[in-house]
């Protein structure tokens, strides 16, 4: 049983000490009275709170300050607090016989009068008359008020508990702590190392120690172990408030340095090895460990630093989540951080929605159907608590541990369950006697993480540590005995290195049983890798390398190398575009090929940047099986930023994160169905001569120019309605450029134009014929449909337009012959912008048409005549919607928040011809219908 954590009062000692306590004071009480002494009450308040207090283990120093000065709320005076308990209790006694809400109320009063700082507001208020007590938790959900008589003491130590650190912290709790703690460590850094420094975060923080200068370093690792020190002093550690003690009475601004130097050596040296030490240091136990293990030249602190350590030894640091603090923590060198309000960290419940489904879900389900069983036996729980210790646990991109700190902070609760399980089955469980350290075998030696930054690895071997120990904590509080954690013989294994450089199967040995791999790589798309990471995918994909595959698949690339030879599954989060469009089968296709199946998936939602100033990015969570047996699980977004919803999944989940078979849709240079080709329009290259701006007036009063005036379309033109016009002189006479002042100015002004361009560029090469846009052999000679290359993604159709051949295309719109409008109706469809979604690429988060990747795969079947001509006529309906509103744009009409009943009518019914041509019984009425049967048709086609 660890010694550390026997600092803090079992449950049987704690009730022993509380009937000493209440048999004094009640002898004590009737000695007063018996006496007849007066005023004996005030005199004795500060020993009677001393006296309760260390039934639970706890040190009046731990209580700041008796009597501590601060404000009423109600009139604005001075006055005293009697007991205060930073973060924890609030205290006020009264004589014998005076009612406890007058207690209750003053101490209310001064709570809301300022002088109590936020991160010291205790969640509890405790009142005493000496015969009688009343304890508050002012927690507005789950809180109680409970009156009793001191006779009465030790029935209540179930709400007392608290005292000993026996409380329940909900996640709020926690967040709120984190974030307090964050801005503690913010002060002191700042206090150390100026307020001047402003360090890169995130991805572009130093990745090497000798990347910084040598100030913000040593402060970084002052703040690591003065981190240490303060969460051991609150979490049982060593004796409460040792460390605060050594601050508060043998530290000076002058001295602090040179002791907290000599305290390092101590805490980095064996007991049995200590000669001469001080008795102000002597009870810190041996850490051992990498935390202590440096050298550091002492440091020098002035009276501002002194302050904000004092300050930071009264915050209760056993509250903080190391998976939240850890995020804070990494900041407290950037500026804009520190002076925010500290709410940049990836939220557990994202973190959840990856190792829950990869492993943490079926963990969990297994324990508790064993142990809510009555048939299981004892030894069956022991082999599934076992089974935990042959896994292997890797994030190869862990920042300062998030995911790490969650895994094992919730496989450490299963574990938990198990030994109490086991516990029961045997008769044990009341049993003190017994080693606990031969019963917890889950262990942070079985967690890797890999990262490229020197100071957020270093976060995450502290906070894996503190993690183990609020485990052990909760273990204690089960069976009352936890392992001996100091000093400390394993760590977490934490490598500092270049994930895409470096052979996981190095950092993580063999194991027995599976290794998981998970975690939330950097998003870097494909057209903004530097040279550098570039050569890092070519080196992890090899043969397989595909320049449209963005930097965060390295890590899939690495992770299936690693599980080649060995068992295990893998998720990662991930940027939504390697689920769209032309990278989908550069990933998906090796990873089909090695036998690995989507096991679940989170479709696109919005994921919070931990970095201050980093918007949300559409993410989406995808995991690995090579198991041919699982089910799959899948999670849909109604809102992008919203709660999931689970969806059934009915044949497996695809490469587009569809409910269809395991199909990678490629380019194809010819359309799979029967329709036609469509193409870029035209380019005019011209440097604004032959196509000038919107508004300008090319005839200007020449009526030669006139008669090659024609309407342009270019994308803001066919979108937003903007009117403009081109110079189109395919046809033109010589005679007429003679002529025309318009024609002679604008021809020489785009042959000049394209003369200066880039020799390798389309301008110059057509600068001997400035009369004409870049050749384009499939202008139309009939009514056409211009598609615009990109769309905003929240529209409900894909807005198009028909054209007669005189109006001209530009090439930022793709253009097609459509002479029916057989091919509006099918683009102007549901079912394909419901394709374009699944299959397409994006810009940003814009939808964008691909004429090979979109169109020539769209798996429009064999269309009879009858469905032809419903298609046609439900198409000719929307365009008589659309003419109820002709001042209106193609945005205006297709905004989802304003389209107008007519037109929404007529596309509903221009869907129903389209989804039964497509082999519907009827029209869909959810994208999941439409993709199952778009899917289904195109494997038959591709067949």
């Amino acid at each position: 049983m660890s010694a550390s954590l026997n600092q803090r009062p079992a449950r049987d000692t704690i009730r022993h000490r509380l009937d000493s306590f209440k048999s004094h004071w009640l002898e004590e009480l009737e000695d007063w009275k018996s006496k007849g002494l007066g005023g004996e009450e005030q005199k004795s308040a500060q020993r009677f709170w001393i006296d309760l207090f260390a039934c639970f283990g706890v040190s009046a120093t731990r209580m700041d300050l008796f009597e501590r000065n601060a404000r009423r709320a109600t009139t604005g005076n001075g006055g005293r607090i009697d007991l205060f308990y930073p973060s924890v209790v609030i205290g006020e006694a009264k004589k014998p016989g005076v009612d406890l809400e007058v207690a209750y109320d003053q101490a209310l009063d001064y709570l809301n009068g300022g002088s109590v700082h936020e991160f010291e507001m205790p969640k509890y208020v405790l009142c005493s008359n000496f015969e009688r007590l009343r304890l508050v938790k002012l927690d507005p959900e789950n809180g109680f008020d409970t009156e009793f008589p001191l006779s009465e003491v030790t029935d209540h130590l179930d709400e007392l508990k608290f005292l000993a650190g026996y409380d329940t912290v909900t996640k709020a709790e926690e967040a709120k702590a984190s974030m307090h703690a964050s801005k503690l460590m913010a002060g002191l850094f700042t206090a150390m190392a100026g307020d001047d420094v402003d360090e890169e975060v995130g991805d572009q923080a130093p990745t090497t120690v000798d990347d910084e200068e040598l100030r913000v370093h040593e402060t970084s690792l002052y703040l690591t172990r003065l981190l240490f020190l303060l969460f051991g002093d609150d979490a049982g550690l060593w004796e409460t408030d040792l460390f605060t003690r050594f601050v508060e009475e043998n530290t000076t601004p002058d001295n602090l340095g040179p002791q907290l130097n000599a305290l390092f050596e101590v805490l980095n040296t064996p007991e049995n090895q200590r000669r001469h030490v001080p008795d102000s240091m002597a009870s810190f136990p041996y850490v051992n460990g990498a935390i202590f293990a440096e050298p550091m030249k002492t440091q020098y602190f002035n009276p501002a630093m002194h302050t904000a350590l004092k300050h930071a030894c009264r915050f209760n640091w056993s509250e903080i989540s190391p998976a939240i603090f850890g995020s804070l923590f990494q900041l407290v060198k950037s500026k804009e951080a520190r002076r925010s309000d500290g709410e940049h960290y990836t939220s557990e419940k994202n973190i959840l929605k990856t190792i829950g489904p990869l492993f943490l879900d079926e963990l969990r389900a297994e324990a508790d159907r064993l142990i809510g069983s009555r048939s299981t036996s004892a030894k069956k729980l022991r082999e599934f608590r076992d089974s935990l210790a042959d896994y292997a646990f890797l994030d190869p991109a862990c920042g300062s541990g998030n995911f790490l700190i969650v895994a094992y902070r919730e496989l450490r609760k299963i574990e938990t369950d198990l030994i109490v399980g086991i516990r029961r089955k045997e008769g044990t469980l009341g049993d003190m006697a017994l080693d606990v350290t031969f019963e917890q075998k889950l262990s942070i030696g079985q967690f890797y993480g890999i990262e490229l930054n020197w100071w957020p690895a270093r976060i995450a071997e502290t906070a894996m540590f503190l993690v183990d120990h609020q485990a052990n904590k909760e273990l204690a509080e089960r069976i009352g005995a936890a392992p001996d954690r100091l000093p400390i013989k394993i760590t977490a294994h934490i490598t500092h290195n270049n994930a895409l450089a470096v052979d996981w199967n190095v950092v993580v040995p063999p194991v027995k049983g599976k290794t998981f791999v998970f975690g939330n790589p950097p998003f870097i798309g494909q057209y903004t890798k530097t040279e550098e990471q570039t050569e890092d995918m070519k080196r992890v994909w090899g043969k397989d390398y595909d320049g449209y595959l963005d930097y965060v698949t390295g890590w899939h690339a690495q992770s299936m190398k690693l599980l080649a030879h060995r068992e295990g599954e893998f998720a990662f989060v991930t940027t939504n575009s390697i689920t769209q469009g032309q990278p989908v089968p550069a990933l998906f296709g090796p990873l089909y090929r090695a036998g690995w199946h989507i096991k679940f998936a989170h479709r696109t939602f919005a994921w919070d940047s931990e970095a201050p100033g980093k918007a949300a990015v559409h993410c989406v969570i995808v995991g690995f099986t090579r198991d041919n047996v699982f089910k799959p699980r899948l999670w849909d977004y109604p809102k992008v930023n919203g709660e999931p919803v689970e969806a059934l999944v009915h044949t497996g989940i695809n490469a587009y994160l569809v409910d269809g078979p395991e199909i990678l849709v490629k380019k194809r240079s010819k359309p799979l169905a029967s329709i036609p080709k469509v193409v870029y329009g035209s380019k005019p290259a011209d440097g604004g001569f032959l196509v000038p701006k919107a508004g300008v007036d090319l005839a200007d009063g020449d009526p030669v120019a006139a008669k090659y005036v024609h309407q342009f379309v270019g994308a803001k033109e066919l979108v937003r309605g903007t009117k403009r016009e081109c110079l189109w002189l395919v046809n033109m006479s010589p005679d007429d450029l003679l002529h025309s002042r318009v024609l002679k100015a604008r021809v020489l002004g785009c042959k000049e134009f394209r003369e200066r361009s880039p020799k390798a560029g389309d301008a110059y090469k057509l600068k001997n014929t400035p009369t004409l846009f870049r050749p384009n052999k499939h202008m139309p000679s009939v009514d056409y449909l211009a598609i615009p290359r990109h769309v905003g993604e929240s529209r409900r159709y894909y807005p198009t337009a028909r054209f007669d051949p005189a109006v001209i295309c530009g090439d930022a719109n793709f253009q097609v012959e459509d002479p029916d409008g057989l091919l509006f109706g099918l683009i102007s469809s549901s079912m394909f912008i419901t394709w374009q979604r699944a299959v397409g690429g994006r810009l940003k988060s814009d939808l964008r048409f691909s004429n090979t990747l979109t169109w020539n795969t769209f798996p429009v079947p064999e269309l009879e005549e009858k469905q032809r001509e419903a298609i046609i006529k439900a198409g000719e309906k929307v365009l008589d919607a659309r003419a109820l509103h002709p001042e209106r744009s193609l945005a205006e009409h297709y905004n989802p928040l304003a389209m107008a009943p007519e037109l929404l009518k007529a596309h509903d019914a221009l869907d129903k011809a389209v989804d039964t041509a497509f082999g519907a019984p009827r029209k869909l009425s959810s994208e999941k219908q439409r993709l199952e049967l778009l899917f289904k048709n195109y494997e038959e086609l591709t067949s």
